[in-house]
């Protein structure tokens, strides 16, 4: 049967697989578009090796036409190819010689073996980073079997114990702990396999016949083949162990104190900047981030439970004469006045915001229309009590407010559009409170 005729089997399979002859596609099923991303309408019409890496493609061509050609068999390799959005794919390809068309060609089979690799390349890395710290830490490192066979030690046990690691590696335990202790190797190995692990000190005997001792733990890791590793310290200089071991504990318990304490310093400061970060400095009342955020959070909660909403937009219609006027000090009384005011005449669960140079904006929710217009009229009586003095000249604070309302079941509305309606209706009763004076 030609290969051709196998076409309908291949589509049933969950492996990638195509037919390959004269530089093109003459088959590809369903699993190999979907790897590649293109149709497998769009494969038949392509140039295979628009596919494969630029760094690949030579190689991978040679090798096509040598199989093509009866020369040397290579049934599988590997090589980079893009997918279609552009991702470059690591591929596993089998191959093998057919007939397409009373022809040779050559049918592959492909596996991604992309994030393999990458697993692979982290296992390496990791690898790389144990047998560094393992090379190079002052303390011994060892392992060995069930029965206390050395099978690896670190180069820190020339320095400590005066052997090369060859020269212990496959001897037991025995073999390096002092005479007054070696009974306690069945004690010891019978305490890690039974519970796990094992920690306490050690004496052993160097090879200049020298008398150390070392603090250790151990830890067995199970399995099929299962061994136990561990880490000794050499504590021979201290004088008074139990001592010096009751300092370390209380260095490390005044350095995890030490590290609470920033940590708590740490997250205070985060917090505080966090605050700051959407505080106006200047008036104490939230700033244009803050607004933003909290506009589109009481939007959402409007919108979700079907409640009104009101924005409103205040400006300090003479602000310009106040500053002209009195200086910018005076200004800055004139914007902390409004803010202390504004805030004063709100429920708790209201919001204040500085959005710009003397404007405000006041979130109120679960608030109509009808209530909207008391509350603005509530502001403007209230803070034209308050009036800025300076060189003999005294100046009233003068409010502009618009509004809008989120109104349940009404058209949906944008921040920005509601943003607009309130600013459009604050900037016309600017206008005509401006227009009063003249």
């Amino acid at each position: 049967m030609e290969t051709e005729k196998l076409a309908p089997l291949f589509e049933q399979t969950p492996l990638p697989i195509y037919i390959y002859q004269d530089d093109s596609f003459k088959y590809v099923n369903r699993c190999l578009a979907k790897m590649v991303g293109y149709s497998q309408e769009e494969l038949l019409n392509m140039c295979v090796w628009d596919l494969v890496h630029p760094g690949d493609r030579e190689i991978m061509q040679e090798r096509a036409r040598r199989r093509l050609q009866g020369g040397e068999e290579v049934t599988e390799c590997e090589f980079r190819a893009f997918t279609r959005g552009g991702e470059l794919r690591i591929l596993h390809g089998y191959f093998s010689l057919t007939q397409f068309a009373g022809r040779p060609a050559v049918l592959g089979q492909l596996l991604d073996v992309t994030e393999q690799k990458k697993i692979m390349q982290a296992l390496r890395a990791a690898e790389a980073r144990y047998r560094d710290l393992f090379e190079n830490i002052n303390d011994v490192v060892y392992i060995h079997d069930p029965a206390g066979q050395l099978l690896e030690l670190n180069p820190a046990i020339t320095r400590i114990a005066g052997y090369l690691p060859a020269e212990l590696i496959g001897k037991n335990i025995r073999e390096v702990l002092a005479p007054g202790v070696k009974h306690l190797l069945r004690q010891y190995l019978d305490e890690v396999l039974g519970r796990g692990y094992s920690r306490g000190p050690m004496r052993i005997w160097t090879k200049q016949n020298e008398e150390r001792f070392l603090e250790y733990n151990s830890v067995l890791f199970r399995g099929d083949r299962p061994f136990v590793r561990g880490i000794a310290r050499d504590i021979t200089g201290q004088v008074q162990a139990r001592r010096e071991l009751r300092e370390y504990v209380s260095r490390l318990e005044h350095i995890n104190r030490e590290l609470a304490r920033l940590n708590a310093e740490l997250n205070e400061a985060r917090k505080n900047l966090e605050r700051q970060a959407r505080l106006d400095l200047l008036t104490g009342v939230g700033n244009r981030l803050a607004f933003q955020e909290k506009i589109l959070e009481e939007m959402n909660r409007a919108i979700r439970y079907e409640t009104p909403l009101t924005l409103l937009i205040i400006d300090i219609t003479n602000f310009k004469l106040i500053n002209d006027t009195l200086g910018h000090l005076a200004g800055d009384e004139a914007l902390t006045r409004t803010a202390r005011q504004l805030q004063a005449n709100c429920r708790n669960f209201d919001a204040v915001f500085r959005i710009g140079g003397d404007e405000f904006a006041v979130i109120l929710p679960q608030t109509g229309e009808e209530e909207a217009f008391k509350v603005a009229e509530r502001f403007r009586r209230r803070i034209s009590g308050e009036a800025i003095t300076g060189a003999g000249v005294k100046l009233p604070v003068r409010l502009s407010v618009g509004f809008a309302v989120l109104t349940p079941g009404s058209p949906p509305q944008t921040i920005d559009r509601l943003i607009k309606e309130a600013d459009d209706r604050m900037y016309e009763e600017k206008r005509r409170q401006k227009l009063a004076l003249v």
